[in-house]
C-alpha cells in the first residue's frame, strides 16, 4: 500500500539511462542529466464511481527537456499484498483500466482477488481533462514523453519495497512499457511486464514512413506492414513532435525527413538495450487485430536477447481486455508471473 508519509513530499527518483539521448529522445542533446529529476505526489479525492480505491494520487512528474506533467494512480490494495501490478491504457492513456475496455475491470478485480495491489494510471480522466502523456513535449518526441511513465513505476517502487513490481498496458500502453525497458533502466524495477497489442509503434519510422512491405502476422493473420495509418499517426504520434511528421511522412510522400529522429525515438533504436534478465517479458495479441500493431510488437519480441514468451487470444481485438477470455488471461499471466 502506499504510505502516507509520501503524501506531498518530493522523490528524487534515479533514471539509469538518463545519460544524451536516453531522457530527451533528441537528437540535439549531448549535456549529461547531473540531478535526477522528481516526482511530487500529493493524495487527492478518489473517482466516486467504479472499483472501490484505496488511495488515489496526483504525480506531478518532472522530465529532461520537456514540461512537467500530472498523472493520476488510483490504488486498490489487499491488507497484505504479495505484489502490485501497474495498469496503463492505450492511445492518450487518458482512462483508468477499469473503464477503457469492456472487461478491464475484471482483470483489475481478478488481481486484487489474488492479493495484488492494483495501480491504475491515468494520464487525464476521470481525474482532469489532461491531453495525454504524448502530449506538451516541446516537440521532443516519443521518446523522451515515455520519461513520464518511467518516473511513475520508479515512483511506485519506491512505495511497495519488499514484494514484485508487474505492469500490463495495451496498444500505446504497452509503447510506454516498452520505451521504458529499452531507454529508462525499467528492468531494474518490474519483475514481470504483459505487452498486448503493441507496442503499435516499437520502430516509430515504419509506422510513419510506412516502408516495410506487408507480411502475415502472427495470431491474426493479417496481411499487413507495419504503417500505423493516418488517423493513429494524427492522434498519438504527432502531438509529440514540432508538427504533424508523422502523418506528413505517409504514403504516397513517404518522406524520409524526420527518419532519423523516428529511428532514434523507437523502441528498438541503435541505442536500445535489448536484454532484460530481471524482468519476466510476454507479449499477448488478438486474433482479431488487424492493425500493424502484431508485427511492430513482434519485430521488438524477436531482437530481444532475454527470455520472452507470447501468447494468442483468437477472438481478442485490438483492445483486448473487450473481450472476457482475453481480459481473464492478462490477469491469469499477471498472477502467474509477478512473484520472485
Amino acid at each position: 500500500m502506499v504510505k502516507p508519509a509520501v503524501i506531498a513530499s518530493v522523490l528524487l527518483l534515479a533514471i539509469g539511462s538518463c545519460l544524451m539521448l536516453s531522457c530527451s529522445g533528441s537528437a540535439s542533446m549531448s549535456t549529461p542529466v547531473s540531478t535526477p529529476p522528481p516526482v511530487t505526489a500529493a493524495k487527492v479525492n478518489c473517482p466516486a464511481t467504479g472499483l472501490q480505491a484505496t488511495s488515489c494520487y496526483s504525480l506531478d512528474i518532472t522530465c529532461p527537456n520537456i514540461p512537467d506533467y500530472t498523472a493520476y494512480v488510483k490504488i486498490i490494495a489487499p491488507a497484505n499484498p504479495v505484489g502490485a501490478v501497474i495498469f496503463t491504457t492505450g492511445g492518450d492513456g487518458t482512462l483508468l483500466y477499469e473503464t477503457f475496455a469492456k472487461y478491464g475491470s475484471a482483470t483489475v478485480n481478478n488481481v486484487v482477488a489474488a492479493n495484488y495491489e492494483a495501480v491504475e494510471l491515468t494520464w487525464g480522466a476521470p481525474f482532469s481533462n489532461g491531453p495525454g502523456w504524448e502530449h506538451d513535449v516541446n516537440g521532443q518526441g516519443v521518446r523522451a514523453a515515455a520519461c513520464r511513465f518511467a518516473m511513475v513505476v520508479q515512483w511506485v517502487s519506491q512505495q511497495i519495497a519488499g514484494v514484485p513490481l508487474c505492469a500490463t498496458g495495451n496498444s500505446a500502453g504497452g509503447q510506454n512499457i516498452s520505451e521504458g525497458l529499452a531507454h529508462y533502466n525499467l528492468g531494474n524495477f518490474l519483475t514481470f511486464a504483459e505487452i498486448t497489442s503493441g507496442p503499435p509503434f516499437n520502430r516509430v519510422d515504419h509506422a510513419c514512413i510506412d516502408d516495410v512491405p506487408p507480411a502475415v502476422e502472427y495470431c491474426s493473420g493479417a496481411d499487413v506492414g507495419m504503417g500505423v495509418g493516418k488517423t493513429n499517426a494524427v492522434n498519438f504520434i504527432d502531438p509529440a513532435y514540432p508538427g504533424p511528421w508523422c502523418s506528413s511522412s505517409m504514403p504516397p510522400t513517404q518522406s524520409t525527413q524526420h527518419q532519423q529522429q523516428f529511428q532514434n525515438d523507437s523502441v528498438t533504436s541503435p541505442d536500445a538495450v535489448l536484454n532484460y534478465p530481471k524482468t519476466t517479458l510476454r507479449f499477448l495479441y488478438g486474433g482479431q487485430d488487424l492493425s500493424s500493431a502484431i508485427n511492430q510488437g513482434e519485430n521488438y519480441r524477436s531482437q530481444i536477447s532475454s527470455t520472452t514468451s507470447v501468447g494468442c487470444v483468437a477472438d481478442a481485438p485490438h483492445q483486448m481486455p473487450d473481450v472476457q477470455d482475453a481480459a481473464e488471461m492478462i490477469a491469469s499471466d499477471l498472477i502467474a508471473n509477478c512473484h520472485k
